[in-house]
């Protein structure tokens, strides 16, 4: 039986949910914990999808099952903040997953032993699972034939499925009083090498500063950086997006999200550096690409008070 506790975050995608179960039913952890979000109030169609979204979850081995199932919609944001809330006053360490990410069985081992490697190492914030590299198989073969390391130390947190500590992550708040204490042009600075990557960066933390509206992924990277933090990343693809919003995105970035690998027997870097490289790679191909385009639709959709169309 897997050891590591796992965290469940489900809203109402049944099909989705279900494909995530039978890789969980495979791996049978000893502990599962499954927070889901509300229907919104009179969506009878998403109140059919939730509860039927949480039927699927029905455990046939030994299990130590937890559930937190709140009565109202909360929304997005609200409602991963309060599960791992819920999850990190139970728990040390875990694994999360959401419902439209289906994990390699490899990504499991990855995180147990990562997790166990870098506990006491207050450097590492995130175990990440995304690397959106297109060339997948050759970088495999790379790894094999000149020595190549399983990960890189990154300074993006890619949240597509992750693990991480209680100590790394009960001091992460939604307020953006947070990045008011301090400087954010020398926070920035620590983790950017181009004037373009800091303007970046710079927009959207003052939309955020601006509007007081929360985007939980940003702030969470936000949040990394203001400790000084790192987040680690996979050489190969471990999770595959099904539900990622990439209409309107370049068909290059659809294509990176398409497929998990595996990775395991792990080769550890010798060293805790930030790999610029393979960052400088994750900005201009994903962050300054496709995220433009997600972004730019969340912001619309929050202003313009079209929230529900993209509460998931």
């Amino acid at each position: 039986m897997y050891q590591v506790p796992i965290l469940l975050v489900l809203y109402n995608r049944v099909f989705e949910t279900h494909n995530l179960f039978q890789v969980i039913k495979d791996l049978q952890p000893q502990k599962l914990y499954v927070a889901a979000d509300a229907p919104i109030e009179g969506d009878m169609q998403d109140s059919i999808n939730c509860i039927r979204t949480k039927s699927v979850i029905m455990p046939e081995w030994p299990c130590e099952l937890h559930k937190f199932f709140p009565e109202e919609h909360q929304g997005k944001t609200a409602a991963i903040m309060n599960a791992m809330k819920w999850f990190f006053e139970q728990e040390e360490e875990g694994v999360i997953l959401f419902e439209d990410c289906l994990p390699h069985p490899d990504f499991f081992v990855y995180c147990q032993e990562l997790l166990e490697r870098f506990r006491n190492d207050k450097r590492i914030y995130h175990i990440g699972a995304v690397n959106f590299r297109k060339h997948q198989k050759a970088l495999k073969r790379k790894q094999k034939k000149y020595g190549g390391c399983s990960y890189y130390f990154s300074a993006y947190a890619n949240t597509w499925g992750f693990a991480t500590w209680r100590d790394r992550w009960t001091d992460f708040d939604l307020n953006p009083d947070e990045l008011n204490q301090v400087n954010f042009d020398q926070v920035v600075k620590q983790y950017t090498r181009r004037p373009k990557e800091r303007r970046y960066w710079h927009r959207r933390y003052n939309v955020i500063k601006k509007t007081q509206v929360p985007i939980w992924e940003y702030q969470y990277n936000f949040h990394i950086w203001l400790n000084s933090g790192l987040a680690i990343a996979p050489t190969l693809n471990l999770v595959t997006n099904v539900g990622v919003h990439t209409k309107g995105t370049k068909r290059k970035f659809r294509r990176l999200i398409k497929k998990a690998y595996p990775i395991l027997p792990l080769k550890h870097p010798n060293d805790i550096v930030l790999d610029k490289k393979a960052d400088k790679f994750m900005f201009k191909y994903v962050y300054s690409r496709a995220f433009v385009k997600i972004f730019t639709n969340w912001i619309n959709d929050v202003l313009m008070a079209k929230k529900d169309e993209f509460d998931w």
